[in-house]
């Protein structure tokens, strides 16, 4: 149980540690050690988001009946919970398969539900899996095995950036901290979020 204004600080803390995971990622680029370090930041991410949504009626109504936060109950040291809830979070559009365009999420949400919870979980599995690569040598049948520094990312770059994004996103998602960086009195209308992570 948390109350609402140490839900906040935590959630801060979250993304805070977030951004600063992904610092460490561009610093170690073109190690494949970066990768393992975004994906650990988009873990945070979606610990972040479960916070979020929790809290966000309590933090708009100034209401401080402690509260838990479920998911981080359950699923708190999930990898996959966490990479798939920063993942629907931050992904406003799908690629059609056939036609190679891109469908609103909100649209795929209502059409097959359940086929974006598999994308999701797709997506989340291929990032946990380059996240334990990017660490430790694992053998594979044959005799062989994976080094970690001989691993080749050529989308690394680009994660990094997307990964900075999802925290971008989530603080620009509160609409306290928007109004507080433009000095308004009361916050500008809710600003859709982009997606680059999908390509």
């Amino acid at each position: 149980m948390m109350k609402p204004t140490v839900a906040r600080a935590f959630w801060f803390a979250l993304l805070e540690n977030a951004a600063l995971t992904i610092v460490d990622a561009d610093a170690l680029y073109p190690s494949p050690r970066a990768q393992s370090l975004v994906v650990i930041a988009q873990e945070e991410v979606g610990k972040a988001v479960w916070v979020q949504n929790t809290f966000r009626q309590a933090w708009n109504d100034e209401d401080e009946t402690p509260r838990e936060v479920p998911e981080l109950v359950m699923m708190g040291l999930h990898h996959l919970a966490k990479l798939t809830e920063a993942f629907d979070f931050s992904t406003i559009s799908v690629q059609d398969p056939i036609s190679g365009g891109h469908v609103d999420i909100e649209t795929v949400r209502e059409l097959d539900s359940d086929f974006l919870a598999t994308y999701f979980e797709c997506l989340a599995s291929e990032d946990n899996e380059a996240k334990k690569r990017g660490f430790h040598i694992d053998d594979l049948p044959g005799g062989l095995f994976v080094v970690p520094h001989e691993l080749d990312r050529p989308r690394l770059r680009a994660q990094i950036c997307e990964a900075a994004d999802m925290v971008m996103w989530c603080l620009s998602d509160d609409r306290f901290l928007r109004a507080s960086l433009a000095g308004d009195r009361f916050p500008r209308p809710r600003r859709s979020r982009r997606c680059s992570n999908l390509s």
